[in-house]
């Protein structure tokens, strides 16, 4: 299955030496410098750059979004958080995520061509997949509380009518959803996308200018919520193509995009008690005195002691 990595510019040149693997099945690229292209334009580009150095034909792919300024991660804004280890034997987020995207994309139907994942979170499941259906576009999504909801995506389904998405929204408060709560199942979007070629073919035409320079444009926020039965946002474009939300059964998601949640991630994840909050990766601590919720990496040896508080 070939991947195509969205990565921090200085990253592109160095990713196949640095990951030791093989640029027959990864390709990396960054969006046009000086310009933030945002998920959607980003996907657009990263797919045009991999047809244009002929990486990409009509094979399917997994496209992973690792190319953030990570700001609130600045300990992996050099790699990307993709890169940033989060086992005990080192392997790192890309490494651990990669399966199970290309699982999802082998029970796929053949129609879903491409599997768009952000890398800086993982999504992990203690079942079985469920059954994937025909769509141009196939969300995958989990149960969660209303305090989780109101920080991200929110997938709306009348509760009449199954996984046919109804409208999207964009980080509802608990007020808003509980309008929904008689009617309508809310799913947590945990920006897993299969598409279509069709729906790609749409997201590449709203990603470019009519100069052909790609722009910024939101798969999430502009793309996602046309769609649906009665969409939120208005994009005639979009009405015809068909959505489908797939609960993850099992599904757990881990993100890593703050300090804070690589801490408490890892920590699930490694099922290793962390109560302080401590994080130190490839450093040299010794002499150290290190108190909670410290992120080090990357820190030589150094003679003075240091004291975090």
């Amino acid at each position: 299955m070939k991947k195509l990595l969205s990565l921090p510019p200085n990253l592109v040149r160095s990713f196949h030496d640095v990951e030791g693997l093989p640029a027959s099945d990864y390709f990396c690229a960054s969006d046009p410098v000086g310009c933030r292209l945002g998920s959607g334009g980003g996907t657009a580009w990263l797919l045009h750059q991999a047809r244009q150095f002929g990486f990409l034909n009509d094979e399917r792919c997994i496209l992973i979004h690792a190319g953030g300024q990570s700001r609130r991660l600045p300990a992996y804004a050099p790699t990307g958080k993709v890169l940033a280890p989060v086992m005990p034997d080192g392997a790192n987020l890309l490494s651990v995520c990669v399966p199970f995207c290309e699982s999802l994309m082998h029970a796929a139907p053949p129609s879903l061509q491409a599997l768009v994942v952000s890398g800086d979170a993982l999504i992990t499941t203690s079942e079985p997949l469920p059954s994937i259906p025909e769509a141009d576009v196939v969300c995958m999504a989990l149960e969660a509380t209303p305090a989780q909801l109101s920080r991200h995506g929110v997938y709306a389904m009348r509760k009449d009518s199954g996984a046919v998405l109804d409208f999207m929204l964009q980080k509802p408060s608990e007020s808003v959803q509980q309008r929904f709560s008689d009617t309508h199942t809310l799913l947590l979007d945990i920006g897993l996308w299969m598409l279509s070629e069709r729906a790609l073919k749409l997201l590449h035409e709203r990603a470019q200018a009519s100069d052909g320079s790609f722009v910024n444009y939101d798969l999430y926020g502009q793309f996602g919520t046309a769609l649906g039965l009665h969409p939120s946002a208005t994009d005639a474009g979009l009405r015809d193509l068909t959505v489908a939300v797939v609960p993850l059964p099992g599904g757990r998601f881990l993100h890593f995009g703050t300090m804070a949640e690589l801490l408490s991630s890892a920590e699930v994840l490694t099922r290793v008690p962390n109560p302080q909050r401590i994080w130190v990766e490839n450093s040299r601590t010794e002499g150290w005195t290190l108190t909670h919720h410290h992120v080090i990496t990357g820190v030589p040896r150094l003679d003075a002691p240091i004291s975090l508080s």
